[in-house]
């Protein structure tokens, strides 16, 4: 709905007029611009969009000290779940999976030329075997934190 003039949108709004000039100067949006004699036309919608918009703002700003009073929480937060182990850090992840990664890639490479001898004739018997490998293998793969921590400990 257009309102004209800004006594009318200020009515609206349940503000002076004046306040509504300031609010142009924000960035209050104008439908129509009046020039002298002639009042500005305003689209209602978009004018309550604009001051939502603006009010909702004003609550979501993070100040700079809001943002360091967050990224400090945040660092103790890190710090408290690395010592109850429920967080690892990247320097000290990237190994194990590495070796996690390299003894997996090893066992499927010697597991082709060993199954190739051992695969049964009949189907059921090489379903069964390949069913039974596959899971060995997931399962290790599961146990990758381990696999890693028994390498570490060979070297």
């Amino acid at each position: 709905m257009r309102i004209v003039g800004q006594e009318r949108i200020a009515a609206v709004f349940g503000v002076a007029p004046k306040t509504i000039v300031d609010w142009q100067e924000q960035g209050f949006p104008i439908a129509l611009r009046g020039s002298p004699g002639i009042p500005s036309e305003y689209d209602t919608p978009a004018c309550i969009a604009w001051l939502v918009d603006r009010e909702l703002k004003k609550v979501q700003a993070e100040s700079p000290n809001d943002r360091l009073a967050r990224v400090r929480a945040d660092s103790i937060e890190m710090d408290n779940a690395e010592r109850r182990g429920q967080l690892i850090r990247a320097d000290q992840l990237e190994p194990k999976l590495k070796a996690a990664f390299v003894a997996a890639r090893e066992a499927w490479l010697d597991a082709v030329p060993r199954l190739s001898r051992e695969l049964p004739a009949d189907a059921e018997g090489r379903e069964a075997l390949l069913q039974a490998e596959f899971e060995a293998f997931l399962n290790r793969l599961a146990q990758w934190a381990n696999a890693a921590d028994e390498e570490d400990e060979d070297a």
